[in-house]
């Protein structure tokens, strides 16, 4: 077989197909983690509370719900109310 310039070409080798397993590698956080990138919370409960994932710990934003009457939840500023302000 030839190319347009007249040049030999050679037939490529057909590509062998090989099956491969992804390996997905789980990552456990601990309560320490918590503290250095934050809580990873899901909604928990019909007052707006919040309970993370990881170490348990309940919250509300007090501003989202400032009735909130919890007294085993801890305050925290949402995502949507902590934009701007510097969190330490």
């Amino acid at each position: 077989m030839q190319n347009l310039w007249g040049e030999e070409i050679h037939p490529q080798q057909n590509k062998r197909h090989t099956q491969t397993k992804p390996t997905v590698q789980s990552i456990s956080l601990t309560a320490t983690d918590c503290l250095v990138f934050g809580h990873s919370f899901t909604p928990a409960g019909m007052n707006g509370e919040k309970l993370c994932t990881v170490c348990g710990m309940k919250g509300y934003c007090p501003l989202c719900t400032p009735l909130n009457k919890s007294p085993d939840a801890q305050p925290f500023l949402c995502t949507r109310h902590s934009q701007g302000s510097v969190q330490a």
